[in-house]
């Protein structure tokens, strides 16, 4: 089930940097799914996109294992009071403008908050997913034999 209070985070762990510039793209695909008061059905949202906030200018560095703002991009805090999302389907996917050299991962992790909206990538301190326990959601695995601007995409995640 879904925190009252969310990020989803993506460390690019690829083996090259991304810049956004050099049409290096970030698109996470997000359908979210709920219980109906009306019907007690389940009922999904239409997909929507997400750019992590990977926009003009914008570079990502091999992560290092700290996820910081040259590893790391997150989607805005989710404030699931109003919505009650259960879950989601998530898929990521990727143009790498460094793609015949990229041979690594791009890795998503759930971030959850307390009920009054703290997360954990929030705090003074942060290190990285593993350090902090977030929820790791599933990983792009890039090609070796990718080459530059080509679009990969993820399997379906379920969180």
């Amino acid at each position: 089930m879904l925190p009252q209070f969310f990020k989803i985070l993506c460390v690019n762990n690829s083996g090259q940097t991304i810049t956004f510039s050099s049409n290096g793209v970030l698109n996470l695909k997000l359908t979210w799914w709920y219980i109906a008061p009306a019907t007690g059905k389940i009922e999904y949202s239409q997909a929507t996109d997400d750019d992590m906030d990977f926009d003009a200018g914008r570079s990502i560095t091999d992560g290092t294992g700290l996820m910081d703002d040259s590893s790391l991009v997150a989607t805005v805090e989710f404030d699931n009071t109003g919505n009650k999302y259960i879950g989601a389907q998530v898929q990521l996917e990727v143009t790498h403008d460094e793609g015949t050299a990229a041979d690594g991962t791009f890795d998503l992790y759930l971030d959850g908050g307390d009920a009054s909206g703290e997360l954990a990538s929030d705090q003074t301190g942060f290190g990285d997913a593993d350090d902090n326990k977030l929820e790791h959601i599933g990983s792009l695995t890039w090609d070796p034999n990718g080459t530059d601007d080509q679009v990969m995409s993820s399997p379906v995640f379920n969180i």
